[in-house]
């Protein structure tokens, strides 16, 4: 509410803080106002019901929790810089202080959740990256410019929030996959109509749409968001590190070395997260007992790094280098973990197990590969499937066939191929020899257990050892 002021130095604050908050009131649409009011029903209706009030009370309590506020009130700092940087160059004013808290909750701390429970956290903040620069920013902005009459906008929205959830519960759902097409394809029209009916009104309104203010509220989240990938990346190596000893402190080594092991994390691996997870797995597994054998694990490990970098050359006679034994399926989409040392002269890598066809809704067919051999060359390569559903033991069977092939061609030969393929197609048990080594197929039989009728296939090359 402005006021009456007789100074000038005070008539000019009210005009500024009037005009502030009247740019600030005119930038809500009635998509926002009809979001406000849908989210006070909600709240409204949480309140009223006993067994719903007192889930969202744990909500609330868990939110105020400090180990949530301090990581959120510390990018909010981080957040201010930039907006205050953003002031500095006279790019930021108060009408655009609702799209920065837009911005802030939906993107910012967002992202920072995502990152914490990314599995693989690297490849997290490349998508974010890329996500942050792409097209659909745009067009979300473009679908955000205009909307629908407040009447229209609270009746959709019920109506979208229910299309989306439940394309996004069909999905997880094999058995409900038309469903989720459905829902997709309605989601779709649905997206198409917002931005459409947004895209006619700036061109009709074209003198009010292409303005600098306009402008400003499509780069800003953009500026804002890439100014933050510094802060994301410290926060990423904050939630590593913290996952990681909070890990080795209950199920790898005595808590007496866990401060000599930070130190070394910190001035031998430093942010390089994935060597910090393969550190992790080494102690777990080595369960270092002193400060020496502790320091070793690191060294190894980067020397370990060192020749997966420039893998040495291993004789046929011997069998396969492990780096390039890793990369034998990867044409068909097989990534394997990395080569490591499992206990005494025995090492080994292996990919996921790929699930194959629906399932029955309990179990699915599955195939992964895996390598065995030494620590310095690949002895054994095997393609594993797993026929828990035999309904669908024939196209799988199919995946299966093709995987042995390949393998075969990288690991050995295309004549080695055109010798053994239909022995291979023929899904019969046999053994072949090859160059230093042998080839085989073997099924067997799953004897009782919770799967009826079950089995699986092992294709084997075998070289060196």
């Amino acid at each position: 509410m402005c006021r009456n002021h007789t100074t000038p130095i005070a008539v000019h604050a009210d005009i500024v803080s009037c005009v502030g908050m009247n740019a600030i009131i005119n930038s809500i649409s009635d998509r926002e106002i009809a979001s406000a009011i849908w989210l006070a029903v909600f709240v409204a209706f949480s309140l009223i019901n006993k067994s719903t009030r007192d889930c969202l009370g744990a909500v609330i309590r868990a939110l105020f929790q400090p180990a949530l506020l301090t990581p959120l009130g510390i990018a909010a700092l981080y957040a201010t810089g930039e907006i205050f940087l953003l002031s500095y160059l006279g790019w930021w004013s108060v009408a655009n202080l609702k799209t920065t808290i837009l911005w802030l909750l939906t993107f910012a701390f967002v992202t920072m959740f995502e990152m914490a429970t990314a599995k693989n956290r690297k490849a997290g903040l490349g998508k974010i990256t890329a996500e942050i620069l792409s097209v659909a920013v745009l067009i979300t902005f473009i679908a955000e410019l205009y909307s629908f009459p407040l009447i229209v906008e609270l009746i959709a929205l019920p109506f979208v929030t229910i299309v989306v959830l439940m394309a996004e519960l069909a999905k997880h759902k094999p058995e409900h996959a038309p469903v989720a097409k459905l829902m997709g394809r309605l989601s779709g029209l649905i997206g198409f109509s917002y931005i459409g009916f947004s895209l006619l009104k700036s061109i009709e309104l074209w003198h009010d749409t292409f303005t600098w203010a306009n402008w400003l509220e499509l780069v800003i989240p953009i500026i804002l968001s890439v100014a933050f990938l510094p802060f994301l990346y410290a926060w990423r190596t904050y939630v590593a590190y913290n996952a990681m000893f909070t890990t080795i402190s209950i199920f790898g080594i005595d808590r007496a070395l866990v401060p000599y092991a930070r130190w070394l994390a910190i001035t031998r691996i430093r942010t390089d997260l994935d060597l910090l997870e393969r550190w992790r797995k080494s102690i777990q597994s080595a369960r270092p007992a002193n400060k020496v054998e502790l320091k070793h694990t690191p060294t190894a490990l980067l020397a370990l790094k060192e020749r997966e970098a420039a893998p040495p050359t291993v004789p046929p006679k011997e069998g396969w280098s492990p780096y390039l034994a890793m990369q034998f399926l990867a044409d068909v989409g097989v990534e394997t973990g990395h080569y490591n040392h499992r206990y005494e002269d025995e090492w080994g890598a292996s990919s996921p197990m790929r699930e194959l066809g629906k399932g029955d809704g309990i179990w699915r067919n599955n195939i992964a590969y895996y390598i065995d051999g030494t620590e310095h060359a690949a002895t054994v390569l095997k393609v594993m499937l797993n026929v828990n559903v035999t309904a669908e033991s024939t196209e799988t069977e199919k995946v299966f066939i093709r995987h042995a092939v390949h393998l075969l061609e990288q690991a050995v030969s295309f004549n080695a191929v055109e010798r053994l393929k239909i022995k291979i197609a023929s899904l019969k048990d046999f053994q072949a020899a090859i160059p230093f080594g042998s080839v085989s197929l073997a099924r067997e039989n799953f004897d009782g257990g919770a799967i009826k009728d079950g089995y699986s296939w092992m294709f084997t090359v075998r070289r060196g050892g």
